[in-house]
C-alpha cells in the first residue's frame, strides 16, 4: 500500500456492507468518508468507528445519492476535507419487492433506478475530476457494488435486476474510457448476505408470486459473509490491484446460483 493514505468515499455506509467496508478500510490506514441518507444510522456509525479508529481518518456526511446537488456537495466536501479523493465505492442501494414487470409500480421502478444506478452514475460523474487528479501519482478507482442480480435474471424483482445489470454496463464503460487515463473501475457482485438491512424493503410486504419464482429458480442459496466482501473491497484499493482488475465484474457468491 502507498505510504501516503488514500482517501475513500463509501456511499450507503452507515450500516451493513457499507459500514463493514469502512471498517476494513480504516483498519488498513485509509482516510474514509462514510455517507448515508439516514442521519441517525450515520451518527451511530460515526460513534462506533470513532472508538476504534483515529478521528482524523474519518468523516461522516449525510447525503442522498438520488439528488445530484446532494452528491456534488458530498464529493466536494469529502475531497476538501482530506485534500484529495482517490477512490469511490458506490455501495448505496435499495431492494425492490420481487415485482415482475407486469406488477411493478412505476414509482417503485423510478425509485430503485434512482438510487441503485443513477446514484452510482452521479457519484462517478462528480468524483471523476478528483479521481483524474489522483490518477497522476497512483491511479484513481471506482468500485461499484453489484449483486447476483447483475448477471442473473431471476434473483430479485425487475427493477432491482435492471438496476444491478446497469451497474455492470457503467463499470465496463467507465473502465474502457477512463482506464487509459489512470482511473479504473471494478464491480463486486456478492450473493445474499445476512448482515445487511436489505430486508427493510419488505417491511410493507412483498410480491409473494415473484419471491416464489426466485426461490424455485434457485432453491439452494449460499450466504456470503459481509466481512469477506468488505475485505475484498479493501484489497482492491491497494496500489496497483484496481488497475490490474480494471473492467472486471467479480462474483463473490459461494458459487450461488451457479458458476
Amino acid at each position: 500500500m502507498s505510504l501516503s493514505p488514500k482517501a475513500v468515499l463509501v456511499t450507503g455506509s452507515a450500516s451493513g456492507l457499507g459500514l463493514s467496508i469502512a471498517k476494513s478500510l480504516l483498519a488498513n490506514g485509509f482516510l474514509v468518508t462514510i455517507s448515508d441518507i439516514n442521519p441517525s444510522r450515520l451518527a451511530a456509525a460515526k460513534a462506533d468507528l470513532s472508538t476504534t479508529y483515529p478521528p482524523e481518518h474519518l468523516l461522516a456526511l449525510e447525503a442522498n445519492v438520488a439528488s445530484e446537488d446532494s452528491v456534488k456537495a458530498l464529493v466536494d466536501q469529502s475531497a476538501a476535507h482530506f485534500g484529495h479523493l482517490d477512490i469511490v465505492i458506490n455501495n448505496a442501494g435499495i431492494m425492490d419487492k420481487f415485482d415482475p414487470a407486469g406488477d411493478c409500480d412505476t414509482k417503485m421502478w423510478d425509485g430503485i433506478l434512482a438510487v441503485n444506478l443513477t446514484g452510482a452514475f452521479l457519484v462517478t460523474k462528480h468524483a471523476l475530476p478528483h479521481l483524474l487528479q489522483a490518477a497522476q501519482p497512483s491511479g484513481g478507482l471506482i468500485i461499484n457494488i453489484g449483486s447476483t442480480a447483475s448477471f442473473s435474471g431471476l434473483t430479485a424483482g425487475v427493477a432491482y435486476t435492471a438496476s444491478k445489470h446497469g451497474l455492470v454496463a457503467l463499470t465496463k464503460h467507465t473502465a474502457g474510457f477512463y482506464g487509459p487515463r489512470g482511473v479504473y473501475s471494478v464491480a463486486l457482485m456478492p450473493g445474499g448476505m445476512n448482515e445487511t438491512n436489505i430486508s427493510d424493503a419488505f417491511a410493507a410486504g412483498m410480491n409473494v408470486e415473484g419471491f416464489k419464482a426466485v426461490k424455485e429458480a434457485h432453491p439452494k442459496m449460499n450466504n456470503v459473509p459481509v466481512d469477506h466482501v468488505a475485505r475484498y473491497a479493501a484489497f482492491l484499493c491497494e496500489d496497483g490491484i484496481g488497475q490490474s482488475a480494471n473492467g472486471s465484474c467479480i462474483t463473490l457468491t459461494g458459487n450461488w446460483p451457479e458458476a
